[in-house]
């Protein structure tokens, strides 16, 4: 079963409406969708993060770009996968796989990854989800990112 793209839309909308409900005093600053997992992170809590992480690991997490990484890093993320796209939500676990597959045996970039099925599917997602009003109901910083990661190992 290809991805359905209108179903996978309704079903970021609906989660992110409902997310939205139980984190109304956070201020997010980014979306993404990191395989079939549906991630958000907010100011308040990637600082406890970097509080938590610096306290463990003083030596890491001093410059700049540690900290740019660490907040990008959706692994670190308080809400991955706060939502989970599946079949019933229009998600084709084996278009995923055969994309996955591929991240395996190339590297990051390579245009491969990127003309997947998955890719297509999940780039057409945010596209929407970008015109959309998706995120209307959430607290956004002004800088607020709606993307996918892309894996490659």
């Amino acid at each position: 079963m290809p991805f359905d793209i209108s179903k996978l839309i309704d079903f970021v909308e609906v989660e992110i409406k409902r997310f939205a409900e139980i984190h109304r005093s956070e201020h997010f600053y980014a979306f993404t969708i990191d395989a079939n997992l549906l991630c958000l992170n907010s100011e308040e809590e990637f600082a406890k993060t970097l509080s938590d992480y610096r306290t463990r690991a003083p030596e890491y997490y001093s410059t700049s770009s540690d900290v740019e990484s660490l907040r990008a890093n959706t692994g670190d993320w308080a809400y991955q996968g706060f939502a989970q796209f599946d079949d019933e939500s229009g998600f084709d676990q084996e278009l995923y796989d055969l994309h996955y597959d591929i991240g395996l045996d190339v590297d990051e970039g390579a245009v491969e990854l990127s003309t997947t099925e998955y890719a297509r599917a999940m780039d057409e997602v945010i596209r929407n989800l970008k015109k959309g009003k998706a995120f209307e109901n959430l607290k956004r910083t002004p800088d607020f990112k709606i993307t996918r990661v892309e894996h490659s190992y």
